[in-house]
């Protein structure tokens, strides 16, 4: 197994030592002392730098220091459902407890002396399993164990997924979310900011810097205690002091992107030093995820690490932190810079970074963390729905399209049964929205627009599967059942964002690859529970529907829409 090279330099530096006390012209007992001295200190810098704070499981670094890639016969990707709902709900102080006691459960599995290792992962919602002597099969036997009872067992849902390679175990994650569970597609609206994370307290479990230094100060005082020469004491003294600085250096950085963790923010921020700091958040990380795969956004959030480390440099006064609650959110902090500096600074980055990565992502600027949350939110605002969504003044108006007689039926069906699961409330009004025109002051004209661009259209099908769980923010989730994006919706989405442009209106502000055309057919109850797990989400062929027709209507009110006219199509298909 080749060394990684960040182990070879934390080896190194304690054998040093202990060498240069072996040589020391004192007595063997006296080395043995000194040697049991930074037995502990060695031994407490390893738990810093392979285990995770809040899990305690192993941490993202002793995959690189520890497990045997030549070795492994099988492994697992445990991934927690819906982790932002649960610290929503839940608080995350009670996740981080759950998290514990789920890392617990499954470190008592599986277990270092049987050659199976439990590591946490960046961010807080998945764990992988490699095993050197366990195959796949076996694996996912003793995990199955565990994930058939877990709703009874902890408020955490969770899925699996297990193979041969961390690819093969995406894949049959994946394929177990999505027969179990509904996607979950999130949407930030102007009028409301409760995704904005209240404050987290401090974490009681991490070390302090004084309890770190200790050890080794009292290492140096017993050097010292020994009459060395004053030469050679002060050689040996600067060796100990040499071993802290490697040894901190490996502690407090975040071992896939090498920014600093939660540790360095508890060592090294002083509220009093602090002028004014910036938070990034990725968009979509989850959705990344299942589309890119777990590898290919890793290595993106270390090219956007690399990034901001090129542009906020301590010499400059920044330090450069990656969330260990949330692995997809970054926080830059100044000791120089003003608020204004700051945002200028980060705006002209995030510009520069347009589209060079997967993820895109949003920042926020403030004189502290809450203020720097409600900025970063604002500005997801106005980057992802730059108009009021809930306006009813009568003139904003939406074009939809719904399914007729049996197809209906049929929805409306699978709308009550999904409701009954989950005690939610099916939906009767079933359409799919294509386009909103907003701002609408020529209503004659706009009718005429659409009556001439209904010409174009003949009648095109429209299939309706897989079952997503959308969160609202500050009102209650709703069950969205997803429709295929074909060319014929596509195209009628950008036609009508056309004419809209055209009449100098507004409509949907994303782009026609971001649009997720759907049908809403459950409102969920109260958000007090991410437990939804039940086999028929991810089955069955869906639903195919035939549209021959389009409705114009504009919402007068909260909720509350009247149709205008229905423009039916003329042509027929050609088989």
């Amino acid at each position: 197994m080749k060394m990684d090279n960040e182990l070879k330099i934390f080896l190194q530096s304690f054998k040093e030592l202990e060498n240069l006390f072996q040589a020391l012209p004192i007595t063997e007992a006296q080395i043995q002392r000194l040697k049991g001295l930074v037995s502990g200190i060695q031994k407490n810098a390893k738990y810093l730098a392979l285990y995770d704070t809040i899990t305690h499981a192993l941490n993202a670094r002793a995959g690189k220091w520890l497990v045997p890639n030549e070795n492994i016969k099988g492994m697992a990707k445990v991934d927690i459902y819906d982790l932002r709902q649960a610290n929503k709900v839940y608080g995350a102080s009670v996740v981080d407890s759950e998290l514990h006691k789920l890392a617990y459960k499954l470190m008592s599995i599986f277990t270092v002396e049987k050659g199976d290792f439990v590591r946490r992962s960046p961010g807080s919602d998945e764990f992988r399993i490699f095993s050197t002597s366990k195959t796949p099969q076996e694996l996912k036997r003793l995990l199955l164990k565990l994930y058939v009872n877990q709703e009874l067992d902890s408020q955490l849902t969770w899925d699996f997924g297990v193979g041969l390679t961390e690819t093969e175990a995406e894949n049959e994650l994946q394929k177990q979310r999505k027969t179990f569970r509904p996607i979950v597609v999130r949407q930030t609206i102007l009028e409301s900011h409760s995704e904005i994370p209240r404050h987290i307290e401090e974490n009681i479990s991490y070390q302090s810097w004084n309890e770190f230094n200790m050890p080794y100060e009292g290492l140096i005082d017993t050097i010292c205690s020994l009459a060395l020469p004053p030469k050679l004491e002060q050689q040996t003294v600067e060796q100990v002091r040499i071993t802290k600085n490697i040894v901190e250096n490996v502690v407090t950085k975040e071992a896939l992107t090498g920014t600093l963790n939660g540790l360095a923010a508890k060592w090294y921020l002083d509220s009093k030093l602090v002028k004014c700091l910036a938070l990034t958040d990725m968009l979509n990380m989850h959705e990344g995820n299942a589309r890119f795969g777990s590898a290919a956004i890793d290595q993106d959030l270390r090219r956007f690490s690399n990034m901001l480390s090129k542009y906020f440099t301590k010499a400059e006064g920044f330090l450069l932190f990656r969330s260990e609650r949330a692995g997809d959110e970054f926080k830059i902090t100044s000791t120089k810079s003003d608020t204004k500096e700051l945002e200028d600074r980060i705006r002209t980055v995030w510009q520069k970074d347009l589209h060079h990565g997967l993820l895109a992502w949003n920042y926020g600027v403030g004189r502290n963390d809450s203020e720097a949350h409600v900025d970063l939110y604002r500005n997801r605002v106005k980057e992802t729905e730059n108009m009021k969504t809930s306006t009813s003044d009568g003139k904003s108006t939406f074009i939809i399209i719904r399914p007729e007689s049996d197809d209906y039926s049929r929805i409306f069906k699978l709308s009550e049964d999904t409701a009954r699961l989950i005690n939610g409330t099916p939906i009767i009004d079933l359409h799919l929205t294509v386009q909103a025109i907003r701002n609408v002051d020529d209503f004659d004209s706009l009718r005429e627009r659409l009556e001439e661009y209904c010409l174009t259209l003949c009648p095109f099908d429209v299939n309706v599967r897989s079952i997503a769980r959308m969160n609202v923010n500050n009102q209650k989730g709703r069950l969205w059942l997803l429709a295929d994006k074909t060319p014929a919706l596509e195209n009628m989405y950008n036609d009508l964002s056309q004419i809209a442009s055209e009449m100098g209106y507004e409509s949907y502000p994303y782009k026609s690859q971001n649009w997720l055309p759907h049908i809403k057919i459950v409102d969920l109850p109260e958000n007090t529970s991410t437990q939804i797990k039940d086999p028929t989400f991810g089955t069955g062929n869906g639903v195919t529907f035939t549209v021959r027709y389009f409705e114009w209507t504009v919402q007068n009110g909260p909720e509350y829409w009247e149709m205008l006219n229905q423009f039916t199509f003329p042509q027929e298909l050609t088989f």
